[in-house]
This record gives C-alpha cells, structure tokens and sequence, in this order.
C-alpha cells in the first residue's frame, strides 16, 4: 500500500523513481514519473528510446513539466488527443478510490513514430498514486508490442477484474457551475465577465478556473476547454 499521509508520501520520491527505473530497464520501455504537485517528470529510457531515436538505452531526463514534449512528440496527433482522453478518464475514475489507487492502472494502444517516420506499435500503461485524498504522481509507462490491444481498458491488478474504458462516465468529472464557467471561458468571456453573468464574485470563478484545471489534470483553462469539449463535457 502506498503512503496514504503526505509528508510520508513526499518522503518516497526516490523510491517511485528507483520503480520507474527499474521498469525502464526490465520491460525495456520508456517510463515516465510525473510529479504532479511540483509540475516535474523524470524519464527513463529502456531500448525502446534508442529503437525510436529519442534517447540512449540508460539516460535519464529530468523536465520542470508534467508533458513529456520528446515522447509525446512521437505519436501521432489524433492518438494523442485520444491518449488526452483517455488518460483524464482514467483519472476521474482513481479519483473516486482514495483508498485504492494503487490497485488500479490503464492499459492502452499507441503507435509512435522512429526517427524515419515508421510507425511502431506500443503499449501504454499508466498508474496514478494518492496522496491523501490527492493525486500525487502518475507513472506512465511506453512498452514495444507486436500488435495492438482490441480496446483500452482499466485493470485492477490485485483482482484481474478489467473494466472497459467505454463504460466509464466522467460526465461528473466537473459540477454543474464549473460547466458552466468553462462554457464561458471557452466562448471567450473575461472571469469579471464571467462573474457577473453568473452573479458571482471574481474569487469563486478563479477557484472554479483552478478546480476545473485540477479535476481534468490540464496545463490551462484553454486546454480545459479543448478537451471537454471532446469529451462532450460542455
């Protein structure tokens, strides 16, 4: 069981990267350790870096970002807003199990593309990790197969019991006045503009703005609306 109290959880930073790296080296993948309080990743690189000309078997990088820009760079644009999706389905869903993250990852199909432009197919998997009732880390894990999977899927790994993404409702992911006000925002409106439409304060729409950002796991506001909008949120 993963530390449920945040300065423990906090303590275990190098005990979730030396997983990581240690998943870099025995599925041969490119696996990624996402810090999502301080905004920072790490990746390591299994073989499959170097088969896609990313990086050398063994290196390790370090952004001050949650978006691994060099990996996702490799896969293909309509796939990665699917991955988008998906991803922030799956987060809705862990959301929802405080006292089981943990035993709870997605699995998923990709393809990404070699420094020649060939298309390789890939595995995704990716894990999310509370911290209380927070979300703290996600491991994200990119692992070479033959041919890709019949559909995306959450597995719970003590079970086996696997649950298709297709049936997961995230239509609650936000609350009725955070629809709201990302209608508003997506149609262009100020949060002044936003707050007296709405009849309220400039505070509670920068706390909605914020909540909306935090519940959907996005950069911005416009990213918020770009992806509820696909997702038919709004």
């Amino acid at each position: 069981q993963f530390a449920s109290a945040e300065e423990s959880f906090d303590g275990k930073l190098d005990n979730y990267k030396t997983i990581a790296a240690v998943y870099a080296r025995m599925e041969s993948c490119i696996s990624v350790l996402s810090d999502l309080k301080e905004r920072k990743s790490y990746i390591f690189y299994g073989a499959l870096g170097q088969d896609l000309g990313i990086a050398d078997e063994g290196a390790t990088h370090e952004l001050d970002s949650i978006w691994e820009a060099e990996v996702l760079s490799r896969i293909p644009s309509e796939e990665l807003r699917r991955k988008q999706e998906e991803e922030m389905k799956f987060f809705s869903f862990v959301k929802k199990k405080t006292d089981e993250a943990d035993r709870y990852y997605m699995v998923s199909s990709l393809t990404m593309r070699t420094r020649s432009g060939e298309l390789r197919p890939v595995i995704h998997k990716i894990f999310y990790f509370h911290c209380g009732k927070t979300i703290r880390y996600a491991l994200c894990l990119y692992i070479a197969a033959s041919s890709a999977l019949t559909e995306s899927r959450i597995v719970n790994s003590r079970t086996g019991e696997e649950i298709p993404l297709c049936k997961i409702d995230s239509s609650d992911m936000l609350s009725s006045r955070e629809k709201e006000v990302l209608k508003l925002i997506s149609k262009g409106h100020s949060s002044k503009e936003i707050a007296d439409i709405l009849g309220i304060s400039i505070y509670t729409v920068s706390r909605h703005r914020q909540n909306i950002i935090e519940s959907m796991n996005v950069r911005n506001s416009l990213q918020a609306c770009r992806m509820a909008h696909q997702m038919g949120l709004i």
